[in-house]
């Protein structure tokens, strides 16, 4: 082969060889691109895997105990269910979730006249007994109006007050402060919720998130409500809650993880055998230019041979 041809047939070689490394680097990028892929998948079936729930007691008519998956309406609604009452504290948005019977409570109590003073207490009509401040008073009222005849109960009394804190954090206005779980979507009443609320307060998933992020308190009334207390109460310490794991989509998070990760198999075993492919040609080339590298030194060296 003249000088010429091996020189052209270099540049040819050459070209191809930078072609080649070019291709290599754009399937090594896809690799790892892949690699990224695998472990986005695996993050979401491991989600999937951690997923929890919470539920809450139900007594059955054996006396035999059972958990049910629990929702804001579940718990705050009476449905004969959940023995013990709850009311909910949303402190993200001010909110609390109660019973209309409750909202209606706190309104008359909330309304009704005081009399008496500083000096020999505040009474109001209808309430047993005098208190030492108006607000107190109107706690007692709540209480009465709750179901306890002597307006005693520290419970009533407790939940009155974190009523009152919600309405003073929203301005005054118990229209916005309260959420009445068991009302009517799209009813009359000032407190109904809306129908994206009403989805929200029967979702096992969006109860669990919003406690398990903080922004739901759970207060619970024990006892009798009447010589108990609205105390502040979480999943752990409660006997009659537990978080437990969801397997409701796990089954389709499994699938789902096993046909993406065949896929991405797939690919990537294609990526090797098209690396190796072209680290085999790479190699023919490589050899290809060293002969020919070689082919021009000796030529040039016996040309100089001839004309010395």
């Amino acid at each position: 082969m003249g000088l010429a041809a091996s020189q052209a047939r270099l540049l040819s070689l050459t070209a191809r060889m930078h072609d080649i490394e070019y291709k290599a680097q754009k399937l090594e990028a896809q690799k790892l691109q892949m690699a990224n892929q695998s472990q986005q998948v695996y993050q979401e079936y491991e989600d999937a895997l951690n997923m929890q729930k919470i539920q809450y007691k139900v007594i059955g008519s054996d006396g035999s105990a059972y958990f049910k998956d629990a929702t804001v309406k579940a718990l705050v609604t009476a449905t004969g269910e959940a023995k013990s009452d709850y009311v909910m504290h949303n402190i993200a948005t001010k909110q609390m979730y109660c019973t209309q019977a409750m909202i209606d409570a706190y309104a008359k109590a909330k309304n009704a006249t005081v009399g008496g003073d500083a000096t020999n207490g505040f009474t109001i009509a209808g309430v047993p007994g005098t208190y030492t401040t108006e607000e107190e008073a109107h706690a007692g009222a709540f209480a009465v109006e709750m179901g306890d005849t002597l307006g005693a109960s520290s419970s009533y009394k407790m939940l009155y007050y974190e009523m009152a804190e919600c309405v003073e954090e929203r301005g005054g206005d118990s229209t916005e402060a309260f959420i009445a779980v068991d009302g009517t979507v799209g009813g009359n009443k000032p407190n109904d919720p809306t129908k994206e609320e009403m989805s929200q307060f029967t979702s096992a998933e969006y109860l669990t998130n919003m406690i398990n992020e903080g922004f739901i308190v759970l207060h619970k009334l024990t006892g009798d409500n009447i010589t108990g207390a609205a105390d502040e109460v979480n999943v752990a310490v409660d006997p009659s809650l537990q978080q437990v794991a969801d397997e409701t989509d796990l089954k389709k998070a499994e699938a789902k993880y096993e046909a993406d990760m065949a896929k991405i198999n797939a690919k990537d075993k294609k990526f090797d055998t098209d690396i190796a492919a072209l680290e085999q040609e790479r190699n023919a080339i490589k050899t290809e230019i060293d002969t020919l590298k070689t082919v021009a030194k000796d030529n040039v060296e016996r040309t100089f041979k001839l004309f010395s």
